[in-house]
């Protein structure tokens, strides 16, 4: 017996019609499986201004994922209401992406979220983490303490001076 003959091929290496299509059906289903788990996408919140949502990695922990995914429409709101239209020389592009905090001793696992952000034309990139988790509700951080942070880390900072 030839390694050959025990995946089904003869002396004539003629592939069967039926294991041709059980191939590509596992190609077919493989790549969609994988399409799936990468499921970034690209937000317009107004003329020049994009935001650039990236997917939780498979070793986010679900919990983490689903306040992670819960804080976005919020987030996406909040930019909406604090930013205009842009002209081409101060296209405004954020970047946001999940990670995990561990906080304190005990090592309690909070989300956090990482924005970056950069106007065209600029040589600065503007850093910032969020914490998801409000200690005064104890609950996912509410829109106004978004806005704050907004404001503060990312909006006010990369303010386009090109007129």
């Amino acid at each position: 017996m030839t390694p050959l003959s025990v995946i089904g091929e003869d002396d004539a290496m003629q592939f069967p019609k039926v294991r041709m299509c059980w191939a590509l059906v596992l190609l077919v289903f493989s790549w969609s499986v994988w399409a799936q788990a990468v499921n970034d996408r690209e937000a317009v919140i107004h003329k020049n201004v994009k935001l650039f949502i990236m997917a939780a990695k498979p070793d986010i922990p679900e919990d983490i994922a689903k306040q992670y995914q819960n804080f976005l429409p919020i987030f996406e709101e909040v930019l909406k209401e604090n930013t205009t239209d842009e002209s081409d020389a101060c296209a405004l592009t954020i970047r946001i992406s999940i990670g995990i905090k561990e906080i304190g001793s005990a090592k309690t696992k909070r989300p956090m979220a990482s924005v970056i952000a950069y106007r065209r034309g600029s040589k600065q990139e503007f850093v910032a983490t969020f914490l998801l988790y409000s200690y005064t509700t104890s609950s996912l951080v509410n829109k106004e303490e978004i806005e704050q942070f907004l404001k503060k880390q990312i909006l006010e900072p990369s303010k386009c001076e090109a007129t």
